[in-house]
């Protein structure tokens, strides 16, 4: 039989891949508690994708095997150059998204058999152990063609065809740890099969809100409507009192900064000192806090950033699939740089150390209105930085002066700054610019360093503005972007059974800047919130103390003030809330099958349903 070595080849990776996929599972499974009850269609969808990369692969070798006579060698050589050249665009062809990973024909994904905290991590390095798997792949497969006496001509073929699979392999890694540096573990989705099963087989139909439900929301809310709250009668005293502040601040004729601080990965767990020895990761925002306001219980809308900045900026509930900068572009949502587009006295600016855009952030926020952008197209080339962007500390020094410039411009009155930094961030890499403190702190993790780092970058940015004497002017809101399932600093979930979903979704907030200090120090606002809190309530508390007129179009009440329905996270496989502990399944909640006796979760189910359908009836 002229494909005995084919078939042998097939087997082979058929077999690897599926090695890799019980292993990933297993580990996923451990990692997330994962008892969604489908285990056998994904285990049959993931043995078709695994069919399908180990005949693409094998693929070659069979047109080289049973047509060494029916095809010509020119023929043979076309078809040998258009396959690698299509391999070459899909596996090291440059995309900014981090979607490309479902269309990779390359079983970059045998990474899992080897490297347990590239999934743990989401991450890869540079030249990690998968290149050795598939570089053995490459030269069972090399030997098998070789070893034949016949088609000499084949054996130059296949060659130069193990040699570009090599070398793709290379390309890949580094265009990943210098462009991307990040892998979704979640759902392991490496091809077009798999993607089409998350996408038409997996989730269900979106169940519409009946008229029934909405009514009984209404009720059980006091909310009219799915989506927007009605205006506070009357507003929450702690943020009239800090609007009244900013309102003596204006009257000065010196612009107030009211800005946010979103950093990469800042866990409520990484900050504070730790129990056994009262170290802590961050001393410059434990002093913040002193005199500021610590929010001890905020909880962001899901485990990616895109979903953090609009939470932060725009009050939507938004997360991996639901991001409005990614997917639903033309929602007709207004965050706070859109509101204030018209107002000259308003200047709105996005600061951030990575490229602009990726997750097509800059194409949103230009959308949105935002005045003004300081990304890393700005800073000179040999600025310190991560591949992921310019460093926390030149980013937060530069920022410092951008703001202070802004701050001067004549009828200038207010400036909305989002600061989003990159350094604590997959794979944890301290920049050529830290402090040998931040450098040789001794730490159970990488990214216990990294924050260190954030930390003392955040302590220059304050000094900073202290010495231009802005920082008196200003009001900022530091807080986490998302979380991650690294070990963290301290454990202050004991044996909680949702640890694992809090390290997800617990954030850091801290509300300072010198206009909040003066107040912390007349005892007129409290130190500590400990109430549960949402990123969504960030925007309506910039709007509030800023006198922002908002038409209405407001998603959630401001900071220190009660949410009206449930305070939820999306993390992908399930909505959870975290006042209750729950976890409910996405499954379930798209299909409308949570019970409405468990009023907590049916509001929290129901509510986000209505926002689905919002996004998806205003998708062009």
């Amino acid at each position: 039989m002229k494909m005995t070595r084919t078939i042998k080849i097939l087997i082979s990776l058929l077999l690897l891949f599926i090695l890799h996929r019980v292993q990933a599972w297993s580990h996923l499974s451990g990692q997330y508690a994962d008892k969604s009850g489908v285990w056998w269609q994904e285990g049959l969808t993931g043995l078709l994708s695994d069919i399908w990369m180990a005949s693409l692969l094998a693929m070659p070798f069979w047109i080289f095997e049973f047509f060494p006579k029916t095809f010509s060698k020119t023929v043979q050589k076309i078809t040998t150059v258009a396959w690698l050249m299509l391999w070459g665009i899909l596996t090291a062809g440059h995309q900014i998204y981090v979607e490309f990973f479902k269309f990779q024909i390359i079983p970059f994904h045998l990474s899992y058999l080897i490297d347990q905290s590239f999934i743990s991590a989401n991450g890869s390095s540079l030249f990690n152990p998968s290149a050795v798997v598939i570089g053995a792949s490459a030269a069972g497969m090399a030997y098998w063609a070789l070893s034949s006496k016949k088609y000499k001509q084949r054996r130059k073929l296949l060659i130069l065809f193990v040699g570009v699979m090599l070398g793709s392999v290379v390309a890949h890694a580094i265009n990943i740890r210098l462009r991307v540096n990040w892998f979704v573990i979640e759902p392991l989705q490496t091809n077009y099969i798999e993607a089409l099963y998350m996408n038409l087989w997996k989730k269900p139909h979106l169940k519409g809100v009946t008229s029934d439900e909405i009514k009984l929301f209404s009720e059980r809310t006091g909310q009219e409507s799915l989506l927007f709250v009605k205006p506070a009668a009357p507003v929450n005293p702690f943020v009239s009192t800090i609007r009244e502040q900013v309102s003596k601040s204006l009257a000065t004729s010196k612009a107030v900064v009211v800005g946010i601080i979103l950093a990469e990965s800042l866990r409520e767990a990484d900050t504070g000192p730790r129990p056994s020895d009262g170290e802590s990761l961050t001393p410059a925002i434990d002093r913040l806090q002193e005199r500021g306001v610590k929010f001890a219980n905020v909880y962001s809308s899901g485990p990616v950033t895109r979903g953090g900045q609009e939470a932060a900026w725009c009050s939507t509930p938004s997360a991996t699939d639901t991001s409005l900068m990614r997917s639903f572009p033309d929602a007709s949502i207004k965050c706070l740089p859109a509101i204030v587009r018209d107002h000259k006295e308003i200047k709105s600016i996005w600061m951030h150390g990575g490229d602009r855009r990726f997750d097509s952030q800059l194409m949103f926020w230009t959308h949105q209105g935002v005045s003004q952008f300081l990304t890393q197209d700005d800073f000179p080339p040999k600025t310190p930085s991560t591949g992921w962007g310019i460093s926390d500390l030149a980013l937060l020094e530069k920022s410092a002066a951008t703001l202070s410039d802004i701050a001067g411009q004549p009828g200038v009155k207010v400036v909305l700054p989002m600061i989003l930094t990159v350094t604590n961030h997959i794979p944890w890499a301290i920049p050529s610019d830290a402090t040998l403190d931040s450098k040789n702190f001794i730490a159970s993790h990488d990214s216990h360093k990294t924050i260190r780092y954030f930390d003392e970058s955040l302590d220059l940015f304050v000094s900073i503005l202290k010495e231009k004497q802005l920082w008196e002017r200003s009001i900022f809101i530091i807080a986490g972007d998302h979380g991650n399932l690294e070990p963290s600093w301290r454990n202050p979930y004991g044996t909680d059974p949702n640890r694992f979903q809090r390290l997800l979704s617990h954030v850091s907030l801290t509300l300072t800047g010198g206009i909040i200090e003066r107040l912390r120090d007349e005892g007129k606002i409290p130190p500590r919130v400990d109430e549960f809190t949402a990123q969504t309530q960030i925007a309506p508390f910039i709007a509030e103390i800023a006198g922002i007129n908002t038409d209405g179009q407001i998603l959630d009440r401001p900071l220190f003030d009660g949410s009206p329905w449930p305070i939820a996270s999306d993390l992908n496989q399930y909505l959870f809330l975290p006042a209750s502990g729950e976890n409910l399944a996405k499954e379930k909640v798209l299909g409308g099958e949570t019970p409405e006796d468990k009023i907590s979760d049916w509001v929290a189910a129901t509510r986000y349903r209505g926002w689905l359908e919002f996004l998806y009836k205003g998708k062009k």
